[in-house]
């Protein structure tokens, strides 16, 4: 069994289908679906995205915003965390990969961004954080699937984020408390 980076199961599949495990997830407000991981690690992530839409800026309607890729990360042998559907990156275009994030955002934004990833409980972690490389466009999972499905089912029914991303994802909900 292939992993990702961070130890989740990469998903198999191509482009064309078929998808397992994946649920092409609507973020409330925002034009775009996102092709996560269902369950837990998608509904987190689509958590970040529609809070980063309302509150750092609107997710552009074109194609720079990403989600499950089936890649190796650069020249290695080491599995994407896109690949097993627990990545996103939004807003590619505005803030590639090795752009420090204060070129992207603002201090105020930047200080916003790691308040709300306070709520996660070091279960989503953000790519402006990072050290040798810095990736400010993306998110990811950051810790085991028991973690992120109790953070996830804390989140489900609380709070306007919670019960739109639900809303516009039917069936999400029986898939986090299966």
């Amino acid at each position: 069994m292939a992993v990702s980076q961070n130890g989740w199961q990469v998903l198999g599949g191509s482009f064309d289908g078929p998808f397992p495990r994946l649920r092409n997830w609507r973020i409330p407000g925002a034009t775009r679906q996102l092709p996560l991981r269902d369950g837990s690690a998608g509904f987190l992530l689509v958590h970040m995205a529609t809070w980063f839409d309302r509150n750092i800026e609107k997710i552009d309607p074109g194609f720079d915003d990403w989600g499950w890729s089936p890649r190796r990360i650069g020249n290695t042998d080491v599995w994407s965390n896109h690949a097993s559907g627990t990545a996103e990156d939004l807003n590619a275009d505005r803030h590639p990969q090795g752009r420090s994030a204060s070129l992207s955002f603002s201090t105020l934004e930047i200080t916003n961004i790691h308040r709300r990833l306070g709520m996660y409980k070091d279960c989503v972690r953000w790519g402006g954080d990072f050290r040798s490389i810095p990736d400010p466009m993306h998110f990811e999972i950051a810790k085991d699937p028991v973690a992120v499905e109790q953070r996830a089912r804390y989140l489900c029914g609380r709070g306007a984020i919670g019960r739109a991303v639900l809303a516009a994802n039917p069936g999400a909900r029986s898939v986090i408390f299966t």
